[in-house]
């Protein structure tokens, strides 16, 4: 049973027989991922760590509705951006926060496992040049590459257009070259195809 295939089997559980054990388990396998991105707008552990409870609880609150969701995974990422957008009105800070102004950390071992290969000191390289991203750039980066998401659930889940996450993308190639510039050309490029061929050809819809 595939990954997909197992997450739907466990909303099933849950949607039909309140299952607590496949609730359990879901949580465990996005609490990683939406705590991270909670964490990027409310700059906060502890509120980031409510944020996606109180994202969880509200699922089971209505969990015969669970089977009514076409996609989880955005569903739960856009209620996580909600819920991270009502704490900062609820609790007064930084008020005007917008997606522009994420705090995305980003760390190499993050990628998937084709950028092993590279030497710790290339990878430190590689996680500097990801940090100096525009914050926006650097969260579609993550969500593309990272969580593997397609540009259209990106688009949706941020409230913006797939041409506008291809710009981010080409923003990302095109920074990154540069600020990789003190490395050689074969590795730059390498790097480089590493880091966006996957996204790309995930998205060649």
């Amino acid at each position: 049973m595939d990954n997909t295939q197992h997450i739907e089997s466990l909303c099933k559980k849950i949607s039909q027989n309140s299952d607590q054990q496949a609730f359990k388990e879901l949580y465990l396998a996005y609490f990683d991922r939406l705590y991270k991105f909670a964490f990027s707008i409310l700059h906060s552990a502890e509120f980031a760590e409510e944020a996606v409870n109180d994202v969880f609880l509200n699922i089971w609150q209505k969990r015969s509705t669970l089977k009514n969701i076409a996609s989880l995974s955005g569903y739960l990422f856009i209620s996580t951006k909600n819920t991270s957008f009502n704490y900062l009105s609820k609790f007064r800070r930084e008020r005007n926060t917008s997606l522009d102004d994420v705090l995305v950390r980003f760390e190499t071992d993050e990628l998937t496992p084709e950028t092993a290969f590279f030497t710790a000191e290339i990878r430190n390289e590689i996680e500097q040049a990801i940090n100096q991203l525009p914050p926006k750039t650097k969260l579609v980066f993550q969500m593309a590459k990272v969580e593997g998401m397609k540009y259209k659930e990106i688009a949706d889940i941020l409230n913006i257009s797939v041409n506008t996450i291809d710009n981010h993308i080409a923003t990302a190639v095109k920074k990154l070259s540069v600020i990789l510039k003190n490395l050689s050309e074969e590795d730059k490029n390498l790097i480089l195809f590493q880091l966006f061929t996957k996204s790309t050809n995930n998205n060649l819809k």
